[in-house]
């Protein structure tokens, strides 16, 4: 049910990054034209524009990255950003199996590290937001075959379909990995008090962290 899960899933995404996103009044509208694509919805402006995406080649995961969320990290002076996938919000709490409240996104992190250390991702620029920020798309390596990284951690539990600030998903075939690992109760949402990100965020008006 996994593999299956995430094969579908990750075939939306192939296919729905293989097209042009043009903003519309605020909605996107695809036609198939060379790739287009949404930046991360973020708080300042330039995040909310369609941009180009970047022909450069993917590279092996930088093992000097410092998480600053499970979906962001730090490395070169740069920050990441993982396309499409939004992690649970540090300073929001969950309590785990021992029945002990944890900050959900600290707990995001940990386990979002042992899999980048078990899965050995590599990863492509989508778009430079600025000369210090940007947003990537990232592979499993290891194993038989390759698997678009969001949809596994979003299939694992250890992840959230993103929504735009038009409360749009940024990738629409993520919320089939969520709602099998919601399902199946897997990763965070093996607890009853999950704080689901996205729903914080709407609460707080799209103030991300």
């Amino acid at each position: 049910m996994f593999i299956s899960t995430i094969f579908a899933s990750g075939l939306y995404v192939s296919l729905y990054m293989s097209e042009r996103i043009i903003p519309t009044g605020g909605h996107s509208s695809l036609v198939h034209t060379p790739l287009i694509i949404r930046s991360q919805a973020e708080q300042d402006d330039a995040t909310s524009s369609a941009v180009t995406m970047s022909n450069t080649a993917f590279t092996p995961f930088p093992a000097s990255a410092q998480f600053e969320a499970g979906d962001a990290w730090v490395s070169g002076g740069r920050r990441y950003r993982l396309y499409g996938i939004q992690a649970c919000l540090r300073g929001t709490l969950i309590t785990d199996a021992n029945g002990m409240a944890r900050d959900c996104g600290e707990l995001n992190v940990i386990m979002i590290q042992a899999i980048i250390r078990d899965t050995k991702p590599v990863c492509q620029e989508v778009t430079d937001i600025d000369q210090n920020n940007v947003v990537v798309v990232c592979q499993t390596t290891t194993g038989e075959r390759r698997y678009d990284l969001a949809t596994y951690l979003i299939a694992q539990g250890w992840g959230f379909a993103a929504m735009n600030d038009q409360g749009q998903l940024i990738v629409p075939g993520y919320r089939i990995a969520e709602d099998s690992a919601r399902s199946a109760r897997a990763g965070l949402w093996a607890s009853s008090d999950l704080p689901h990100p996205v729903s914080v965020l709407q609460q707080q008006g799209g103030n991300r962290r």
